[in-house]
């Protein structure tokens, strides 16, 4: 038996996978708090269930997942742990509830140690916790690694269009 990736520890022993996360990632088992969803989401990401992420999430409908990308990120990253800093409210009785937490993980390419602190916001959908949005703290702009595509440019799916008139539109 091997201890969760999420680090939860009962008492002064950390839980096995087996009896934290496990059953919630293989979906034998519903999160009762907004904490427990968000351990097992972290955990998901570990063992790489990305299916469990997208549907233990609220998406509106212009949303959309890119399961092909988070799967990469879970891929291309050691998880080192997960520690959380502070719950409000997300018990059982509650409908809402936010999580602030620091997931810790090594990018497998580089080495380099990272880490993702984001605050994240949970609420109960059909009586059954979700994630809904999250803010990341001390988030770094994004750089944009291949040149930005202008209106009048050629659309970059080979159409031949000018870009403003096929995938822009």
């Amino acid at each position: 038996m091997s201890i969760c990736p999420c680090r939860l520890t009962d008492s002064s022993n950390q839980l096995t996978f087996e009896k934290c996360c496990q059953p919630f990632v293989e979906k034998k088992k519903k999160a009762v708090t907004a904490e427990s969803l968000m351990r097992s989401r972290y955990t998901a990401y570990v063992v790489k269930n990305i299916d469990y992420i997208d549907e233990t999430q609220i998406t509106l409908d212009n949303e959309t997942f890119d399961k092909a990308e988070a799967l990469k990120w879970a891929d291309s990253s050691e998880w080192m742990g997960l520690d959380i800093r502070k719950t409000t409210k997300g018990e059982q009785t509650d409908n809402t509830g936010t999580v602030e937490f620091v997931a810790h993980y090594k990018d497998k390419a580089s080495g380099t140690e990272l880490h993702h602190h984001e605050t994240s916001l949970f609420q109960k959908k059909d009586g059954e916790w979700k994630f809904r949005e999250g803010q990341i703290h001390g988030a770094q702009p994004v750089k944009r690694l291949e040149p930005k595509i202008g209106r009048n440019d050629p659309c970059s799916c080979g159409s031949g269009k000018k870009y403003k008139k096929c995938c822009a539109a």
